[in-house]
């Protein structure tokens, strides 16, 4: 299998990313008001230090605007926005708005707080622009789409293409094997768990292959798209025993430690979610977590009744973080059991807050703000991610049987 340089030429998106707006003071949780520290590059400080000013924004700018000094000098970072003691922007207003966009226009603003939340990546096969599901906005786009994600395919300018060279024959094969994947979340014949389950078997047999070669890759497209209409397949991996008391120890554990990291109206947020069937019994080192798994059958039947929700939202969600971090990772093998093993992670964190968060209320704004949170906590912290990914190897749980408990809770 040829590792020859090829150059990327073309954009992928989601069709939706287009269509995205930030929704400012209607936003529940808006990102200027969480406690993120907003660093930007001497580009942007030049730019907000020369911009015309009122002399009231001058001295909110005096307050508000520092460079960076020391140790805090990295990754080309060079100054910041100063955020208030209960995680507040200084420019951001009561209303939600942004006063330094008020006044300026927002061209003035740093890239980070014009971009967020969208990202844009070069993978193995296009200039990728994916929209991040810790943002309230984007959750309402894949909601409104009960037929599922489309990808729009676009040529890229001649000064944004580049060339890329593939570290194996997986990655020059990206293209084909992200596809499946992609297809395989969006088989509506099976079930969500089924699919990340058939995903997983499909992702196993990959790790097999010679990655050197590439020998069996088209064979494994093929079995790939059989196994898609496979109905004894897909009974087979439907009997892959569920545990409920499993699957909530192990969501229990992902919240706890979020709390533990986390201060504020952050930390009420994610504390309220692991609360509705978690109580604490016993005092001294007699205490011990209780899970109500019939509270959390309860919550699971009311959000099964809210009013809109089909499975085709989390499907949607899933394939959106999918994209957003460039699943599958075809580094390695082993690299590409951990990505399938930290999307069903997310996945099962994600179930485990919308019913939940069922507790407070059943509504659209409720689940999107308890999926916003972990998202939050967990895409946007890539050391927690891989922490607790690592966790499953080396308590010897990162089996396909252990994520069907994830998946299936």
């Amino acid at each position: 299998m040829s590792k020859q340089k090829m150059m990327i030429q073309t954009a992928l998106m989601p069709l939706y990313y287009k269509n995205f707006h930030c929704i400012m003071g209607a936003c529940q949780d808006n990102c200027c008001d969480d406690g993120w520290r907003i660093e930007f590059d001497k580009k942007d400080y030049l730019k907000l230090k020369h911009a015309p000013k009122s002399p009231e924004l001058q001295a909110m700018m005096e307050k508000g605007l520092f460079r960076l000094r020391g140790e805090r000098l990295r990754d080309e970072m060079y100054a910041e926005f100063r955020v208030t003691e209960d995680g507040r922007c200084c420019f951001h207003r009561e209303d939600g708005l942004c006063q330094l966009q008020l006044s300026c226009g927002e061209s003035c603003l740093p890239e980070v707080c014009r971009w967020f939340p969208r990202s844009s990546r070069y993978s193995p096969m296009a200039l990728e622009y994916s929209l991040s599901p810790a943002c309230e906005g984007v959750l309402a786009l894949l909601w409104d789409l009960p037929q599922g994600i489309e990808f729009l395919e676009e040529p890229l300018p001649e000064k944004k293409r580049r060339f890329y060279k593939p570290d194996n024959a997986m990655q020059a094969r990206f293209v084909e094997i992200r596809s499946l994947c992609v297809d395989v979340l969006q088989e509506r014949s099976l079930r969500l768990p089924q699919r990340f389950l058939l995903l997983g078997f499909l992702l196993q047999k990959l790790g097999e292959l010679d990655w050197e070669t590439g020998a069996g890759v088209d064979g494994w497209l093929a079995q790939g798209e059989a196994a898609l209409h496979d109905a004894d397949l897909a009974g087979e991996l439907g009997k892959l025993p569920g545990n409920r008391q499993m699957f909530l120890s192990q969501n229990h554990r992902v919240m706890f430690s979020i709390i533990m990291e986390t201060t504020g109206k952050k930390e009420a947020i994610v504390r309220q979610l692991w609360s509705a069937v978690t109580t604490l019994e016993g005092t001294g080192p007699e205490k011990v977590f209780i899970y109500n798994l019939d509270r959390y059958q309860e919550l699971e039947e009311k959000l099964n009744g809210l009013p809109g929700l089909g499975e085709y939202f989390f499907e949607n969600l899933m394939v959106a973080v999918a994209f957003y971090s460039m699943f599958p990772k075809l580094n390695s093998p082993d690299e590409l059991w951990k990505s399938y093993v930290n999307l069903c992670n997310i996945y099962s964190l994600y179930r485990y807050a919308a019913v939940c968060g069922c507790a407070e209320e059943v509504s659209r704004e409720r689940l999107f703000r308890s999926l916003v949170s972990v998202s939050r906590e967990m895409l946007h912290n890539a050391v927690r991610q891989n922490k607790l990914r690592d966790e499953f190897f080396k308590n010897d749980s990162a089996t396909l049987a252990h994520m069907a408990v994830l998946v299936s809770g």
